[in-house]
């Protein structure tokens, strides 16, 4: 027969269960929050570490942004990312590089998008002569 769970236990899985509506977790112990965040999506984390006041969540937060880094940009892109770290002898958190990483790639996409449109306004532009 299996042991019932421990209260703690209880709790943490509630806080898993209920990940969507967390905020500041400043005075939870950071084993409990290295059990509850990694159930985060991007958006819920960046919520909760916004939130949290007067406490710097990066030991617990750095690997889960590393991983969303590397699920968004890819194995590749994210070893680039370290082995240039080493290079320079820099370090950065993986929040500000994701967050950077996301801007460019945002920009390249709007980039792309506004070179689509101009295509588009030139084809039919050609297309009203001809008629």
């Amino acid at each position: 027969m299996r042991k019932p769970p421990s209260l703690v236990d209880l709790c943490v899985r509630t806080a898993i269960d209920n990940v969507r509506y967390l905020g500041d977790v400043g005075e939870t112990d950071s084993h409990l929050l290295e059990r509850i965040l990694p159930h985060c999506t991007v958006d819920q984390l960046l919520h909760v570490e916004k939130s949290t006041k007067g406490r710097d969540l990066t030991p617990v937060t750095n690997k889960l942004w590393k991983n969303f880094y590397e699920l968004q940009f890819g194995h590749q892109n994210m070893t680039l990312v370290i082995e240039r770290m080493k290079l320079k002898k820099v370090s950065f958190r993986w929040r500000q590089l994701y967050e950077a990483k996301l801007k460019d790639f945002q920009e390249a996409e709007n980039k792309a998008n506004d070179r689509l449109k101009q295509l588009y306004k030139k084809k039919d532009a050609r297309m009203l002569l001809i008629l």
